[in-house]
């Protein structure tokens, strides 16, 4: 198995889960995660576990985000999609090059 935080063979840098998106946010706007949650009507656990990627930023919270700094919740969704495949592809490795592709 791959190491999940390796460097993205594309681009050569390690994926940025939108935990790391949301703290730039937070510290641009001189905002803590505790008064964020409290903002946005959730937990402060619940912020700091995404700020330090151990969570995702689910569908709850993407609507949530977007609402809050007027932004659509799809680029939320997005953000922790490709974070999500370029983990799976770091997991997968080599596996998944071995599968083959399918005539239409």
């Amino acid at each position: 198995m791959s190491d999940p935080t390796a460097n993205n063979p594309v681009n050569g840098m390690p994926p940025i889960h939108p935990g790391e998106l949301l703290a730039e946010i937070l510290g641009d706007r001189k905002m803590s995660q505790a008064e964020f949650a409290r903002v946005i009507g959730v937990l402060p656990m619940r912020i700091s576990h995404v700020v330090r990627g151990e969570r995702p930023v689910t569908a709850d919270l993407a609507l949530r985000f977007g609402r809050a700094f007027g932004q659509s919740p799809q680029m939320w969704s997005s953000w922790q999609a490709d974070y999500d495949l370029k983990i799976a592809q770091s997991h997968l490795g080599k596996d998944l090059k071995k599968i083959p592709r399918l005539a239409a």
